[in-house]
């Protein structure tokens, strides 16, 4: 035991050692990579206003908050105070300034189809069907107040058009989708930062229109879809299957013919990663490029004599990764990628190293400045987080560099071996456990055996499929590319039978428990913490750690979820699963629900509407808590099920004299997706759209009609819905 002097030592000597690391931190300039930070945070909290902020008001923050910092510049304190005040100002105006360039109307969708006519501006040629992004011509379209720029339809597989086609189409439009439950992620808020004013689908094929001169957006969506599709073909020239469906993801961006099954056993291997062009991609492609420019520029002894040929080789790796990234589709991870390796390779330009944690900042701030609304994106957060910690992880393990190799060839070949599957177990462990957090709020999944599965596949992935597919790309201009692509197919068979066999291993694939905001904050500042601190501030990291844990049980699951097409219902049977109605209609919904709980059911499950007893007039279901629902297919049915049920859900008018609580179309558009819980024997409601919350890429509530008798008022989020 340790007497009261030496604990008061022992606070000494930690009091003394923090002061000194903090005075470290400070001298060294590293709270600099907390501003990137801040700058997140300020998006986030735009994203959470339940109104549009003034755009005038949050640039004048940022204003006042720059000239805070500059009056502070010689108070160490208070100016890094400021600094961090300035970012957080300057995320949120970055997301009010976005807003206002992309703003455009949401269409009301009227209940009958319309006619549309424009150029095919996108197409997705998926397994389950087209998809095209349709640009209209600008004319004035019967049946809309007024017409968006562009329109997104889904059709029959095989109907699409080429890209530039002038079409008519004859399509039902429809409400954006919003969040398919209380907390969930917002469907419509992509496509609205995308230019996208309407969705809907196509009645018929599209049909050919008077011929006009394509705008320039469209002009370029032909010129990169011809490269895509002259890709496309050379590549399933040469393979077949699946390797060439992968293929055509890694070289052309295109995934839609990659099947369901593969795109599964990636995900419970821990090797989805590998189909989104990320770091991985951009710095195989960019390093290929570099060593093989410099190596040719080498060998003219004029120009390796003269010429700084490794500053042309990093220009020409910058302007083929620019290329790719083009290429690949623009995605925000391939952005950040791309970031990163221009800073990597104008480090290069001027003789300095730049893959450090500022560099991960920069192109924090440069890909968040130009997309805001990417902060909300999985993939964007799972891509930052990884490369914040691989980046942090490595720079701590410079000091191993300075260990001496063997001597001799063995040794050399043994040295490089262990560098090799050191760096693969370290790079899967360290991104794997900074992604775990985000893959669990934003899917319920951990692959236990990524790190497995990572090292028996990149190998194949970093020494077949990427050099192959680059060198296949560089041959295709003089026809011998059909060389290149049986390798890279080989390649991609490899890594496809690792991840089909770590799927087969025993609890390859577990369903986490949903976590909420709260322990996903939490984490995210453990994470900063652990990265961007050093020494003994990295104990700081314990605070939010322990607060995670603190915050971290599941909430509450629903008892009862109604979907807005008063069609789609969930009850929880006693068995504590989810029985759904109506899941064929609103797949995409109900796989959320699912997925949601941990459930593996899929919204073709035979099982799946056990709870419900169904007739040509409808169906119904007992409650939790007592009592029954009943789900209305026709009018006539409507009399009997207010007397029987507690609850109607119906799409037709209801009888004005029911007793039961009806819920309608009309009501739940402005509520969205209802969430009931069982509490004290009633059953709370929780709406998934609140009245008081309105942003320009949500769809305009309806009038607020009048409660009918026996209808639920849906004004207050928190309502006691169906207490006796």
């Amino acid at each position: 035991m340790l007497s009261a002097r030496g604990l008061q030592r022992l606070a000494d000597a930690l009091k003394a050692r923090l002061a000194h690391d903090v005075a470290a931190e400070a001298a060294s300039g590293r709270l600099i990579l907390w501003l990137p930070a801040a700058f997140a945070a300020g998006i986030l909290l735009y994203f959470g206003a339940s109104t549009e902020p003034s755009l005038a008001a949050s640039l004048v923050l940022v204003a006042v908050f720059a000239a805070a910092a500059l009056a502070a510049r010689a108070r160490p304190v208070m100016f890094g105070i400021a600094a961090v005040l300035l970012a957080t100002a300057a995320g949120f105006a970055a997301g009010g300034v976005r807003t206002a360039f992309i703003a455009h109307e949401m269409v009301v969708p009227p209940k009958t189809p319309v006619r549309l006519s424009g150029f095919i501006e996108r197409v997705e040629r998926r397994t389950t069907g087209d998809r095209i992004l349709l640009r209209l011509d600008g004319d004035a379209v019967r049946g809309l107040a007024s017409a968006p720029a562009l329109v997104r339809l889904s059709l029959r597989k095989g109907w699409a058009p080429p890209v530039g086609s002038h079409v008519t189409q004859l399509a039902q439009l429809l409400s954006p989708s919003g969040p398919a439950m209380p907390g969930a992620h917002d469907f419509g808020r992509a496509p609205w930062f995308q230019g996208i004013g309407a969705i809907g689908y196509g009645l018929g094929r599209p049909k050919a229109a008077a011929p006009r001169d394509p705008p320039l957006s469209v002009r370029l969506a032909m010129a990169l879809d011809r490269v895509r599709q002259s890709l496309s073909e050379r590549i399933r020239a040469s393979l077949s299957g699946v390797p060439a469906e992968v293929a055509v993801a890694l070289v052309a961006g295109d995934r839609s013919g990659i099947p369901h099954a593969v795109e599964e056993s990636m995900r419970v291997s821990g090797l989805s990663h590998i189909l989104s062009i990320s770091g991985l991609h951009m710095a195989l492609v960019a390093g290929t490029l570099f060593a093989l420019a410099r190596g040719v520029l080498a060998l003219v002894p004029g120009l390796a004599l003269s010429w700084p040929i490794k500053s042309m080789a990093a220009l020409i790796a910058l302007a083929g990764s620019a290329f790719y990234l083009v290429l690949s589709g623009n995605d925000v991870p391939a952005q950040r990628s791309f970031v990163m390796t221009g800073l990597v390779l104008a480090g290069v330009l001027v003789g300095r190293p730049s893959l450090s944690l500022r560099s991960v900042g920069v192109a924090a701030v440069v890909v968040l400045a130009l997309t805001p609304e990417a902060a909300l994106d999985p993939g964007t957060q799972m891509s930052f987080a990884a490369t914040l910690a691989l980046v942090a992880a490595y720079e701590r393990l410079q000091p191993l560099r300075a260990i001496p190799r063997p001597d001799g060839i063995a040794g050399a070949v043994v040295s490089w071996v262990a560098v090799l599957v050191a760096g693969t177990a370290l790079t899967s462990l360290v991104a794997g456990l900074a992604t775990a957090p985000y893959g669990i709020f934003h899917f319920q999944r951990v692959a236990p055996y990524g790190l497995l599965a990572n090292l028996a596949a990149m190998p194949a992935v970093s020494f077949l499929v990427m050099p192959a597919g680059l060198a296949g790309v560089l041959l295709m201009p003089f026809g011998w590319d059909h060389l290149a692509w049986p390798v890279m197919g080989r390649g991609i068979e490899i890594m496809t039978a690792v991840s089909d066999w770590v799927g087969t291993l025993p609890g390859a694939d577990i369903r986490a428990a949903f976590i909420g905001a709260g322990t996903l904050l939490w984490l995210s500042l453990a994470l900063l913490a652990l990265c961007l601190l050093r020494g003994v501030l990295t104990l700081v990291a314990l605070v939010p750690l322990s607060l995670a844990a603190l915050v971290a049980g599941a909430p509450l699951k629903p008892d009862l979820l109604i979907a807005p097409d008063a069609q789609t219902v969930a009850v929880r049977m006693p068995d504590g699963r989810l029985s759904v109605l109506g899941a064929s209609g609103q797949k995409l919904v109900v796989e959320q629900w699912l997925t949601r709980e941990g459930d593996r059911r899929t919204a073709g499950a035979k099982d799946l509407a056990a709870a419900f007893t169904c007739d040509p007039l409808g169906c119904t279901a007992p409650l939790p808590g007592g009592g029954t629902i009943a789900v209305s297919r026709r009018a006539e049915g409507l009399e009997a099920d207010c007397l029987n049920a507690r609850m109607v859900v119906t799409r037709d008018a209801p009888p004005r004299a029911c007793p039961a609580e009806v819920l309608t179309p009309e009501k739940l558009a402005r509520t969205g997706t209802l969430a009931f819980t069982l509490r004290d024997g009633a059953l709370l409601a929780e709406r998934s759209r609140s009245p008081s919350v309105s942003r320009p890429w949500m769809a305009p509530l309806p009038p607020d009609l009048a409660p009918e008798r026996g209808t639920v008022d849906a004004g207050d989020p928190q309502t006691d819905a169906t207490a006796p």
